[in-house]
């Protein structure tokens, strides 16, 4: 142990770094059919989202209903390819609230990540122009009742938790195993995220795929998904509820 020759008291080591798990989270064909399987629903979306935009539906809930559906059914794929591997839930979310001030500095770390999204759409619909594609297929998707506001919100929280969990913590954390490196893994979970948006048009694609590199990295710096999820949770919450009062008292 060293000592220091004006301060005869030994210096304390600081303690070693917690090394990042680079293992893989499931098995690699298992990653394979889940971006496939991902594109082609995609594919499916971008051909029907004109439709649903036209069909006047008296009411979204059936379509929210099956959005929920199909966020668990992705989660439960991903689940069963995680628990192969040995991983749980735990290990891939990361971080822990062993006192109120560790929540605390997660929701504090969730609001101060909100303004850097919101700065990085208003760059990017400068930069892009306006994304028409993208305005249509969110307004087909707008609540209009206060029943599908609360269904809104449900959706919403059920795709902030599956979401982050999905792309930053699977796919991310497989992409960190098979690459080595966690600028490559944020780089390519992102690219498969914005491709899964690709029925809100290219700049939609784009921007998303800026989106998704942003909480990836965040995800890489906490080590864990809880303030991105919180975020991604609450961002679609407000946004889905001030579209649609705009919608119902200022059509855009």
């Amino acid at each position: 142990m060293e000592t220091n020759p004006i301060n005869p008291e030994p210096a304390v080591a600081a303690p070693p770094a917690i090394p990042q798990d680079h293992s893989r989270v499931a098995p690699v064909w298992h990653t394979l059919v889940f971006i496939v399987i991902t594109l082609a629903l995609t594919g499916l979306q971008a051909y029907q989202q004109p439709q649903l935009a036209t069909l006047n539906l008296p009411t979204r809930t059936p379509v929210y209903v099956f959005m929920i559906f199909f966020e668990f059914v992705l989660l439960a794929y991903v689940w069963l390819g995680i628990r192969k591997a040995g991983k749980t839930f735990r290990d891939i979310i990361g971080g822990k609230w062993n006192k109120p001030v560790d929540f605390l500095l997660d929701v504090a770390i969730a609001l101060g990540f909100w303004f850097v999204v919101a700065g990085m759409l208003v760059f990017m619909n400068f930069a892009l122009g306006k994304n028409e594609a993208g305005l249509e297929a969110v307004k087909a998707l707008l609540p209009r009742t206060a029943v599908e506001m609360v269904i809104w919100v449900c959706l919403s929280v059920t795709a902030g938790f599956c979401e982050e969990f999905v792309f930053r913590g699977y796919l991310q954390r497989q992409f960190l195993a098979l690459t080595g490196k966690p600028e490559a893994a944020v780089v390519l979970q992102a690219i498969v995220f914005g491709a899964a948006h690709a029925y809100q048009g290219w700049k939609g694609a784009v921007t998303i795929t800026v989106y998704g590199g942003l909480f990836g990295g965040l995800a890489a710096w906490r080590k864990s998904l809880r303030p991105g999820m919180m975020q991604h949770a609450a961002q679609d919450t407000f946004s889905g509820l001030v579209g649609s009062f705009l919608l119902r008292h200022h059509p855009f």
